[in-house]
């Protein structure tokens, strides 16, 4: 308690009815937890802390990599406990810290005590998997990313509603779809269970076994509604879903094997809800937490002097860089009126279209095509390098050497056009060496004719 012949001092009132302000032990700590570096010593502590923890044995309970300095104390003198603003337990974090000190306290005093039960020690030494969050206090940056996640965990939670209320229209779909359809037997060249009976050579193996045939079901199926769900969770984790996908387009009917790419088009369910559930849903959640951090942002800047629009525009002044372009001086040249047409509307249209036009050519390449086809796709692929190779000396005769290469997308332009014009030389040396390895072997062919039917003249 305070002395009643001295008031107390509002802005620094006793700490836990013992500590004055004036007190020695009290200012010692308030010292030494205002150092330049003692935040910094805390997190070096806390750092090698959890790295002990990490490299701990956890069967000698005695290792001796948990002893560790502890500074909570010191700031419980120097702030107070709780009765007045500013105390210690007035702060969540600081909670955090005492509840993870005194966990480690009480289970080091009773690893000392052999008559304890082992139990109770594991138990509170448990709580040491708490102490890498200690360094969100201590970082701002670190607790502002936390606090957003905290502030937005209200709105998560209610997309989180609407995200399983969706993947249960799915689930229910899927079951409607696949139900009893994931069964196979062990020998796949039978289709349902009273026929996967008995016993069958298998071949998959350098030495034929004899196994016997078992009628199976797939590890994750849609026979119900909470093995679907359970399914559609494993699809959208993005492991293991190709062997779901695979499974689905082979089934059948009911209680039947499956055959090879019977039903192709169930994959159309599973673009579905890729779409809605790892894209969309995602990208929600994303978008929610840095709309969150954004707010949050705000809400601090809302102490400065200027507005929000104000800091922007000095914000993009401050990062904005000047837009070069070149331009000749002399507009009666022949080299302003090239720069005149490369940098024209029409003259980019044009190449835009050539560019869709190339793409297409591209994706219309496919496995055993006809080599008719396969060769005008190869001339209209060089039409257009050729095409593009104009394109390119046009501009650097528009630009000038230098000024062209100072872009960054021209410089990909030509390492671009580079590269397909290397790749046709490459293919056409490719094609003469073919040509004259088959006249040599053609020469040869002759040659060995000519002396065969020379030998059988001469008998």
């Amino acid at each position: 308690e305070a002395d009643e012949t001295k008031p107390v001092d509002p802005v620094n009132p006793d700490s836990m009815f013992i500590f004055k302000p004036d007190n020695p032990v009290r200012r010692a700590c308030h010292y030494v937890v205002n150092l330049r570096y003692f935040e910094m010593s805390i997190l070096l502590v806390i750092a090698a802390s959890s790295i002990a923890l990490a490299a701990e044995d956890p069967v000698a309970t005695s290792s001796n990599w948990n002893k560790v300095c502890v500074f909570t104390f010191m700031y419980m003198i120097d702030q107070g406990l709780i009765l007045h603003d500013g105390a210690y337990f007035r702060d969540l974090w600081n909670i955090l810290d005492f509840i993870v000190v005194v966990g480690a306290l009480v289970a080091f005093a009773l690893s000392n005590n052999k008559g304890r039960d082992i139990k109770t020690i594991k138990s509170l030494r448990v709580l040491r998997v708490l102490r890498p969050l200690k360094t969100i206090k201590r970082l701002p940056k670190l607790k502002a990313v936390f606090d957003c996640v905290v502030t937005s965990l209200k709105n998560v939670f209610n997309i989180l509603i609407v995200y399983k209320l969706f993947m249960f229209i799915f689930a229910v779909i899927a079951v409607q779809l696949f139900k009893g359809k994931f069964f196979y037997c062990s020998d796949s060249s039978k289709d349902t269970e009273k026929d996967c009976q008995g016993y069958y050579i298998d071949y998959s193996k350098d030495k034929k076994e004899v196994k016997r045939r078992d009628w199976k079901r797939h590890e994750f199926h849609y026979d119900n509604v909470i093995w679907a769900l359970l399914t559609l969770f494993t699809v959208s984790t993005g492991e293991g879903w190709p062997q779901v996908l695979q499974h689905s387009v082979d089934v059948t009917e009911e209680d039947r094997g499956p055959s090879h790419g019977n039903r192709m088009e169930m994959s159309i369910f599973y673009v579905i809800y890729f779409v809605v559930f790892p894209f969309f849903f995602v990208n929600i959640f994303v978008a929610l937490i840095i709309i969150t951090f954004q707010e949050q942002g705000d809400k601090m800047m809302e102490e400065c002097s200027l507005e929000k629009n104000e800091r922007a525009c000095i914000d993009f002044s401050i990062g904005a860089k000047p837009l070069t372009r070149y331009m000749p001086q002399n507009r009666h040249t022949f080299q302003y009126r090239l720069w005149h047409f490369v940098v024209s509307p029409s003259f980019e249209y044009t190449v835009l279209a050539m560019i869709a036009l190339n793409t297409i050519v591209l994706m219309m390449k496919y496995y055993s095509a006809p080599p008719a086809y396969e060769a005008v796709l190869k001339h209209l692929n060089t039409a257009f390098t050729v095409l593009f190779s104009v394109e390119c000396v046009l501009k650097i005769m528009a630009f000038g050497f230098l000024n062209y290469f100072r872009d960054t997308w021209n410089i990909f332009d030509f390492i671009t056009v580079l590269g397909s014009i290397t790749e046709i030389v490459v293919d056409l040396q490719v094609i003469r060496k073919t040509r004259l390895s088959i006249d040599r072997v053609t020469l040869k062919e002759r040659a060995f004719l000519f002396d065969s039917s020379s030998l059988h003249s001469f008998l």
